[in-house]
């Protein structure tokens, strides 16, 4: 018993030293701000991020402090300002803050009837002081200039489900940005305001209109008079490029599909926020809430990487195990990470909102936590009050509404516009394991093969069944209903088809064993809370659902066939389709084929040693959701199909007119030929894939070109790429030993966009389109992260760790300009040399063309003598799988 005691206090120890409360926190004595007039008007959003004495309308005295945590008083009794409590004013929404004082603690409001969620300080306090750690909505004050009417409409909340209205009250506000010398501070939760007694004594009291007792001006102190407040580090200096070529084109990178807010995912299975109100030491500190002691609780992580050994759970600022290539349960995009790889480039960004209701079920069952969720279009939806939350988060660090780099649009004309200012175009995708509740439930006495499938919900018995439906009256689990309202919320970009089976067809398989055990779950029904076993992984004992189905597949044409078949045919990137499957039992022929005509899968995992590909292919019902979604205008990404359902769904984009594009965001999934390839070309849109480091990016760009340039495809060329960051997928590691030793290893600082020929890739690329002020560029040093004292904590070196967070995307630029040195040699850099930079920084352009052309496409749909309505080849779409 005695190890794990110690064991114990260690990690609680670490824990201590690492959240950034009350440690390495130096008294000071406040100096007023020389370079700020204290007479000078403030906005609401002025304080974000800096130090402050509150000097008291009612008796012209600072405000003072004395005691600590819940005996902490706060008299407005100073005549200067070096006897004021100066006020680091840490930034939690747009004109809220968390006021943090010299002794690393927040001023909180006390409990009360309207505030039962408040401190407990001394009886008789409306105030005192908690810890960062246990900051509360009652350590929030929201200010506003006196006498400021002003119904400011609230932003959507993190992991809050909101309405369309609210979003478009949120989104069009016209913010008055009243100013002035004098404000009001009010408790958030309950809006009662700071007030000066008849002593000098503040509390907190009922809001009176104009009332100066309650009125303060906030006077500028030199930064070194505030506690240093926890905060993530970008580790980079300089401002990143804006404006757009002379022909209108922006330039950027484009990251077309990651998981930036999928803390929500799996049901509590990742650990740590992208923000957090309260800041660093909640979104990304100790992951053991989460994965318990240990990481012990970590079932997904473990069962992802078969390793069984736990983890540090420990986070900022020491970061001993996470965030890393590996750790697929942590987060890995925090914002300030996020904002480094902005300053890398980054113009374009799809967050894809995501959830797997079996994994979920999994990591519930193995955590515990019985109240967790797992509904996934639920969740999808969460998820984009998020976005939303974030933004307004991002938006106060800045210093006003409209004033950060995160700015979430819903046509390309406004991504043309945020991407040429320089800042973040994020654009709301979908990618759901049973999009639109369209869970299939398998009955092995069916008769019909997939294509012949009923598209309706109310299935003869002797049929599959799926919990949506094909109707359109308006019920909630129509597909139409459920697509309108996600439309109306802000997705404009869609996957159909994930991890597992669905109504609509088959997904591309490209795993051996966990998925498909998954699909097994998931096609015949989620375990029933409470009901033992419910480990969808364990196949030794009897199931509660037992008509679920492991893939029926059939063995994929090799590059030969591909080749007899069409000339110049083969697989695009990874020189083959789907994948060699695991047997759960003898192999063939030992072993009988089960799946539905006789193939192999369906209720024994027995397969042939080849390459195999799913054999459930386009349905009726998923013909009628993939002419939904081209009527919608959403952007059709066809990633995680079964390779056969692509051409199936080219041959209905190509029936339209003009063609309806579509894109590949992260490597297609499952394979994908080098003639459907040419056909997404052709057709105006792109593929880009999942991102490896600089090299591989390089090798993935030049198949890609090399099928456009033959194709002789008349749109523009550009090549980004999709991290997947945050949706279990391993980030790029380093480079080899060989490829760095070819290229050179990264060195830093170094500096981007001001280094000849990269700023020079095409005219206008500046900062303010003005060639007579040289653009300095931005130097990136190495990540590092720094505790409260300033010393080092962690560093990181993607030579030696590979992108171990989301901010080290810059350094794939800087591997990409390397290599692109060492292939020039002695060469002097040209245009042609430099082409596959142009490339790079040209998807951000690609994508929001590709978008325009969607949309052109739907307008032909719309305007089209069909009645508006997509239209089908003269030659049947829907067919069956190669038969045994």
């Amino acid at each position: 018993m005695l190890l794990p005691l110690i064991r114990s206090i260690a990690v609680a120890l670490v824990l201590l030293l690492s959240n950034g409360c009350g440690n390495s926190v130096k008294s000071t004595v406040p100096v007023a701000d020389p370079d700020s007039n204290p007479l000078t008007p403030r906005s609401r959003y002025s304080f974000n991020n800096k130090c402050f004495a509150l000097k008291s309308t009612a008796n012209n005295l600072y405000v003072a402090g004395s005691g600590a945590g819940a005996a902490a008083t706060y008299t407005a009794n100073a005549a200067a300002v070096a006897a004021a409590a100066p006020f680091y004013l840490k930034s939690s929404a747009l004109g809220e803050y968390l006021l943090y004082n010299a002794s690393g603690e927040l001023v909180t409001a006390a409990v009360a009837a309207g505030n039962p969620g408040g401190a407990t300080c001394t009886p008789g306090q409306t105030l005192c002081n908690q810890p960062l750690d246990s900051a509360t909505d009652s350590s929030v004050f929201v200010i506003k200039t006196a006498g400021d009417a002003t119904a400011y409409p609230p932003a959507p909340l993190f992991d809050v489900e909101p309405t369309a209205a609210q979003i478009n009250a949120y989104r069009g506000f016209t913010d008055p940005n009243l100013t002035s010398t004098r404000f009001t501070l009010a408790s958030q939760p309950d809006g009662r305001n700071l007030t000066t007694g008849s002593t000098g004594a503040v509390t907190l009291a009922a809001a009176v209109a104009d009332s100066n007792t309650q009125q303060f001006s906030l006077e500028a102190l030199t930064a070194g008079s505030c506690a240093a407040f926890p905060e993530a580090q970008n580790n980079a200096v300089g401002e990143t490029f804006k404006g757009a070529t002379p022909d209108g084109r922006v330039i950027g990178m484009a990251d077309t599909h990651v998981h930036v807010l999928s803390t929500t995912f799996l049901g509590g299975a990742k650990s740590g926020f992208p923000y957090h109100k309260f800041g660093v030491t909640h979104a990304v500190g100790d992951c053991a809430y989460a994965h318990g002691e240990g990481g012990s609780k970590d079932a997904v992580g473990a069962a992802f990487l078969n390793d069984t050994n736990g983890h540090n759970t420990t986070g900022y600022p020491t970061f001993p195990e996470w965030p890393a290539t590996r750790a697929l349960t942590h987060e890995s995009i925090y914002w300030k990470w996020l904002e480094r790889a902005w300053l890398g480039g980054l113009r374009v960004l799809v967050n894809d909102v995501v959830d797997n209701a079996t994994l979920c079920e999994l990591q519930r069952n193995a955590s515990g936590t019985t109240s967790e969720r797992c509904i996934e279009m639920e969740t999808a939806r969460e998820q984009i009050g998020s976005m939303y939350s974030m933004q307004d988060y991002i938006d106060a660090q800045y210093g006003g509404r409209g004033q950060g780099w995160w700015r979430v649009v819903l046509t390309p004309a406004e991504a043309r516009t945020v991407v040429a200012s320089g800042k973040l175009a994020v654009v709301i995708g979908m990618e759901i394991t049973n999009l639109f509740n369209c869970q299939i439930t398998y009955n092995p006495a069916r008769q019909t093969e997939p294509f012949e499938e009923p598209g309706d919900s109310a299935s003869p018995t002797t049929e599959n069944t799926y919990t949506c439906a094909m109707t359109e009256t308006g019920a909630p689990n129509e597909i139409k209903t459920q697509m309108d309202l996600m439309h109306n919320l802000g997705m404009r970009q869609l996957i159909s088809i994930h991890e597992f089976d669905t109504a609509f067809g088959g997904n591309g398989i490209f795993d051996g064993l966990i998925l498909n055990l998954g699909n097994r779950e998931n096609s015949g029904g989620n375990p029933t809370p409470g009901v033992p076993p419910n480990n969808p992984f364990d196949l030794a004992t009897p199931k509660e659902t037992p008509t679920g189905e492991f893939w029926t597949t059939y063995t994929c044409p090799t590059e030969v066939e591909l080749a007899a078949a069409i000339p110049g045919d083969g697989y695009l990137w990874e020189n083959a389709g789907g994948a060699v499957l695991t047997n759960l039992g003898p192999p063939p022929p030992l072993c009988q084929f089960a799946g539905q005509g006789g193939r192999a899968g369906g209720s024994s995992a027995c397969y042939p040693a080849e390459r195999q590909c799913n054999a459930r292919w386009m349905t009726p019902i998923g013909l009628y959701m993939y002419k939904m979604m081209m009527e919608k205008g959403l952007i059709f990404d066809f990633d995680h199909m079964t390779i056969d359902m692509k051409t199936q769904a080219l041959e209905l984009a190509e029936a339209q007119n003009p063609p309806y594009p579509f894109v590949s965001t992260h490597g297609t999934f499952g394979g994908t030929t080098l003639e459907q390839t040419r056909r997404v070309l052709r057709n105006g849109g792109h593929l880009y894939p999942s991102l490896g480091n600089g090299p591989s990016l390089l090798s993935d760009m030049k198949e890609v070109r090399d099928v456009w340039q033959a194709a002789n495809v008349p749109f523009l060329f550009g090549f980004g790429f999709g991290t997947d960051t945050n949706g279990l997928s391993g980030q790029a590691g380093a480079r080899t030993s060989e490829q760095i030793a070819r290229a050179g290893g990264i060195t830093y600082p170094y500096q981007l966009f001001n280094s000849g020929w990269l700023s020079d890739l095409v005219p206008g690329l500046d900062n303010d389109n003005n060639p007579a002020t040289p653009y300095a560029g931005v130097t990136f040093n190495q990540p590092e992260e720094f505790d409260l004292a300033g010393s080092s904590a962690r560093k990181w070196h993607i030579d030696v760790d590979g992108s171990a967070h989301y901010g080290m995307l810059s350094e794939m630029v800087e591997e990409v300009r390397l290599e692109i040195l060492a292939d020039a040699g002695a060469n002097p850099l040209t245009t042609a040399n430099t082409q596959q930079m142009q490339d790079l920084f040209n998807s951000a352009e690609v994508y929001i063309q590709t978008w325009e052309r969607t949309l052109a496409a739907q307008q032909g749909i719309l305007n089209n003598n069909n009645g508006g309505k997509t239209k089908e080849p003269a030659a049947p779409i829907l067919r069956a799988a190669p038969a045994p």
